[in-house]
């Protein structure tokens, strides 16, 4: 399976002449009509959820890419949402949870293979305090969840470079 994005985009949508991907800008040009398409970065949103013995939030997939492995919950940004919104909707989409207060923590880039191609995204991380977890419960596309400690985290077990680098970070 070859999941470059050249390999995906190599007809016109606005008047089907094949057109020509350059790999420099992640562009696609149609030379036929004009039309010009750039793979800008999609926008995605992740949570850090702490409980009261510091320990981190992590979701397990219950969706390919990656399912069964262990991630961050959130996802991607709807378009007329912004991030917040967004986080918002996923928490209360994943887990039942809606979180008393949020504030950001930072932008980290990642790739994701979605319909066997790469798409390129901006993920914007926030900070999550949740009042109570009564109500916590795995739903829509993660299928599981654990607190752990964030030194004790094997990175091999998380399958984003986005999501490795916020543990990272977090590890320091």
């Amino acid at each position: 399976m070859n999941t470059k994005p050249e390999n995906h985009y190599k007809y016109c949508p606005r008047c089907s002449s094949k057109g020509s991907f350059n790999n420099t800008d992640l562009s696609f040009k149609c030379e036929n009509c004009g039309f010009h398409f750039f793979l800008n970065s999609a926008a995605a949103v992740t949570a850090l959820i702490f409980n009261n013995k510091g320990e981190l939030l992590l979701s397990t997939r219950g969706i390919e890419p990656f399912l069964g492995k262990l991630d961050l919950p959130g996802g991607f940004v709807d378009p007329g949402e912004n991030a917040e919104t967004a986080l918002l909707r996923e928490l209360k989409e994943e887990l039942n949870i809606e979180p008393k207060h949020i504030s950001y923590f930072g932008s980290f880039a990642n790739q994701y293979l979605f319909s066997d191609t790469i798409v390129h995204t901006v993920d914007f991380v926030f900070t999550c305090e949740i009042d109570n977890y009564e109500n916590i419960e795995p739903h829509d596309d993660i299928m599981g969840f654990t607190f752990v400690n964030p030194n004790n985290i094997d990175l091999n077990d998380i399958p984003f470079e986005s999501v490795k680098n916020v543990i990272k970070h977090l590890q320091k």
